[in-house]
């Protein structure tokens, strides 16, 4: 029974180049005031007002970007008191905020993998049923360690499966540091119209425990991304295990009003 679809979204086929949201920006700075001990912890933060004219920004990017270390839990904001720095940034874990397939290249950006090794493999009955194919598909299998640009250590070990038919994105100089869908969409011009994503608990296998500085069999949170093309055809599979100390899955969620409930309440 196939899983379902968490997400769908259609993507245009003529690309802009990926910009860091401003709100990240302005995150970061923040981040390195406080390691810098610019503002130290106990301390509380500039007003909204002053921030703003600071970074030059508006009070809504100043927001996001409280709002964002306030989940990873170096600040803490009440009403009337102010937003406090709760701690350093000495934590390895890594918040994604994703929305679109923008942010998921945006991560990846942010992102670089060490490839630890590239090998070609025919699909059997267990890696089929992993990655949602048919047995015999041919797919190139990519592996290694994926590390963020502005944090130490490991985020993820990292496990690609490319189609045979698109693994020419994989001799790309810019690889590791670009989502491949990104570049299976503008070498080969096949668009991704649909992910599934697949979040699970996991355990950080021996193999990978020393590279990952983790564990043996200590928690770990494994996120599986299918990408799909016209005509559903599957074209990549990409499985990020995360350690579960320095990994945080950030989601809002809207809620929706129905049409009939807006025309009483216009009524």
């Amino acid at each position: 029974m196939a899983e379902p679809r968490l997400d769908t979204e259609q993507v245009m086929v003529k690309r802009k180049t990926v910009q860091q949201p401003l709100y990240m920006k302005v995150a970061h700075k923040l981040i390195k005031s406080i390691d810098s001990k610019r503002f130290t912890v106990g301390s509380l933060l500039p007003t909204e007002e002053e921030l703003c004219a600071e970074f030059g920004v508006s009070r809504h990017t100043i927001r996001e970007a409280i709002r964002q270390l306030r989940a990873q839990g170096m600040l803490s904001a009440r009403r009337g008191v102010g937003t406090r720095v709760e701690a350093l940034n000495t934590q390895t874990r890594y918040s994604q905020s994703l929305h679109s397939l923008s942010a998921l290249a945006q991560y990846a950006h942010k992102t670089v993998l060490e490839v630890a090794s590239t090998t070609r493999v025919t699909a059997d009955a267990a890696l089929a049923e992993q990655l949602g194919t048919r047995v015999g598909k041919a797919w190139v299998h990519v592996s290694g360690l994926r590390r963020s640009t502005d944090r130490k250590g490991p985020t993820s070990w990292t496990d690609i499966y490319v189609d045979k038919a698109f693994s020419g994105v994989l001799k790309d100089s810019g690889m590791p540091r670009t989502a491949i869908y990104t570049l299976i969409e503008r070498k080969y011009g096949e668009t991704v119209v649909e992910i599934q994503q697949d979040i699970k608990a996991a355990l950080v296998p021996k193999e990978h425990a020393t590279a990952l500085g983790a564990k043996a069999n200590s928690p770990a949170l494994l996120i599986t991304r299918r990408y799909f093309g016209t005509g559903g055809r599957l074209m990549e599979v990409t499985m990020n295990l995360h350690p579960a100390d320095r990994f945080m899955y950030s989601m809002r969620l809207k809620k929706d009003v129905l049409k009939k409930e807006l025309a009483k309440k216009s009524a």
